[in-house]
């Protein structure tokens, strides 16, 4: 049986902007996680077949971003615990929240990498922002056990 578990810190983080000696701090939290354990039930027909290559998410991750000022940016970067190579997580943006606001980017799925990677941006604060997760390379050439890693989403000036 093969188990594979990813794993989604809730994450409060404030990005401190200084302008003419006023500053201001930028607050992203992003709520919610995903596990998925792949097992005989995965496989695709059977006994002797390869596992499904491919699982989305159902419940959605929430990003609210508060405090802004101008216009802001979110990137995202994973730091792997155990996690095999095979494997690859995507991400993309499946709401726009509610708020004064407008938000470009991110509609489509993207995969998330070691190093800071453009995700999407915006102006005004917002709440409700709704992710999907999605992990592909799933296959019985991947070995059985439990693999992790952490997405970091982190508000920071425009792209």
């Amino acid at each position: 049986m093969k188990t594979i578990f990813q794993h989604i810190v809730p994450v409060l983080l404030a990005l401190v902007i200084c302008s003419a000696g006023i500053c201001w701090a930028i607050v992203i939290k992003v709520t919610g996680n995903w596990s998925v354990d792949i097992g005989a039930s995965n496989l695709q027909a059977g006994a002797g077949s390869d596992l499904w290559p491919t699982y989305e998410s159902t419940d959605p991750i929430t990003i609210d971003i508060t405090e802004t000022v101008g216009d802001w940016a979110v990137v995202v970067k994973k730091i792997d615990g155990d996690w095999h190579t095979n494997l690859h997580l995507f991400v993309k943006r499946t709401s726009d929240g509610t708020g004064s606001v407008s938000i470009s980017g991110g509609s489509s799925y993207q995969e998330v990498t070691d190093t800071d990677q453009p995700f999407f941006n915006g102006n005004g604060d917002v709440t409700g922002v709704n992710v999907r997760l999605q992990l592909t390379g799933v296959s019985i050439q991947v070995p059985p056990d439990e693999y992790r890693t952490t997405i970091y989403y982190t508000v920071s000036d425009p792209f």
